[in-house]
């Protein structure tokens, strides 16, 4: 009893002693990390494709065995091939409706930013006049702009000769990512060999305590990063298909610019698609501010419903994490690593928060146990 009180005591000073040395040497351990991230980046991009793609591949092996009855190893191949078309038919989708959209959106954006600067600085002025304040010119910042836009030529003719002399760094990072996809298509067509593989090693060269103790660790966090993908994601496309859905039939400008900014920002959690609507609040503003006020008020009865309706039945309890929990870790991780520590803050809180709560009941659960002995 006195030897495991002992041992516990040593593990507890040796976790304080690496958490303080993580603590001061934080900036060079996350410099030692992303020189060994970049070292082996292009496997890593393939195990994150692998990753990401094996939730797909799994919904298409269980309808070609249990609706379609294909065998197993056919099944298996034909799944990672619809996994990968899928998302290639997307892409295409993408660059073929969506961006071409954006495209012309921005550019009557540009088009129109004189006349959208001149209503801005019409309405700043009689705010002004009701503060009893001096007039705002916005003269200057339009011209700014035009010349910045009027300048984008001459800045495009001088970068081409750049980017083509760059031939070699653009050669490497296409490599690069031609091994990335070659290593994902490895990874998910041998997975359960791989898997195998893995665990064989593992039982090899670990007590069984140990053992376990990995593998549930492992299942952790695979769980919560597959449900963080699939949550926010989903999250995501319905946010941004609702706001271009609600600002066609209020005839807003910018539908299709606006709903993609909101979408992609919607897959930072809590912060993110506040972040995009007050972006399009903005560019709604320099239109028409009615046409702004008419957006902000169409958005915050469409975070409700996101929020009250769509987001508990859709996303429900996936990841398990109380708010004040994912709070903290988008504002940690922004910390860390900018908009990349909050994609990565929450799931890994949500590894920490899930290991921490299983032990707790465990041990309440022994305690339980050990009173009902007595």
């Amino acid at each position: 009893m006195e030897r495991n009180r002992i041992k516990q005591g040593v593990m507890v000073i040796t976790y304080a002693a690496l958490l303080v040395l993580f603590l001061v040497y934080c900036k060079d351990i996350l410099h030692g990390v992303a020189a060994i991230i970049s070292l082996f980046e292009p496997f890593l991009i393939g195990i994150a494709i692998a990753f990401v793609l094996n939730q797909p591949y799994g919904w298409f092996r269980r309808m070609y065995t249990e609706k379609l009855h294909m065998k197993d190893k056919t099944a298996h191949y034909t799944a990672v091939a619809s996994a990968y078309l899928l998302v290639i038919a997307i892409l295409a989708a993408v660059i073929g409706v969506v961006i071409p959209q954006l495209v012309s959106s921005v550019r009557m954006f540009a088009m129109n930013l004189d006349s959208y600067l001149g209503n801005l600085q019409q309405e700043l002025n009689v705010l002004a006049g009701y503060l009893h304040m001096e007039t705002i010119d916005l003269s200057s910042i339009a011209q700014l702009v035009s010349d910045s836009i009027g300048q984008m030529d001459e800045v495009a003719g001088e970068i081409v000769p750049k980017v083509v002399s760059a031939t070699g760094s653009m050669v490497s990072s296409i490599a690069n990512l031609f091994i990335a996809l070659a290593f994902s298509v490895y990874m998910l067509a041998g997975k359960k060999k791989i898997l195998s593989q893995f665990d064989r090693i593992l039982r090899a060269y670990l007590p069984e305590q140990h053992y376990d103790h990995l593998r549930y660790l492992m299942d952790v966090i695979i769980t919560s990063f597959q449900n963080y993908i699939i949550g926010q994601s989903t999250e995501a496309v319905i946010l941004g298909s609702l706001c271009c859905v609600g600002m066609l039939i209020l005839r807003l400008d910018y539908a299709g610019m606006v709903s993609m900014v909101v979408g992609v920002t919607a897959l930072i959690p809590i912060l993110g698609a506040y972040i995009g609507g007050a972006v399009a609040v903005i560019l709604l503003f320099m239109v028409s501010p009615f046409r702004a006020l008419l957006f902000l008020i169409f958005f915050v009865i469409l975070q409700q419903v996101e929020n009250n309706v769509i987001y508990p039945r859709v996303v429900g309890g996936r990841l398990g994490l109380p708010g004040i929990w994912v709070l903290l870790a988008i504002t940690v991780g922004g910390k860390l690593g900018g908009v990349i520590g909050m994609l990565f803050g929450v799931p890994t809180t949500t590894v920490i928060y899930t290991l921490v709560k299983n032990s707790v009941r465990s041990r309440e659960k022994r305690k339980e146990q050990l009173s009902c002995k007595k």
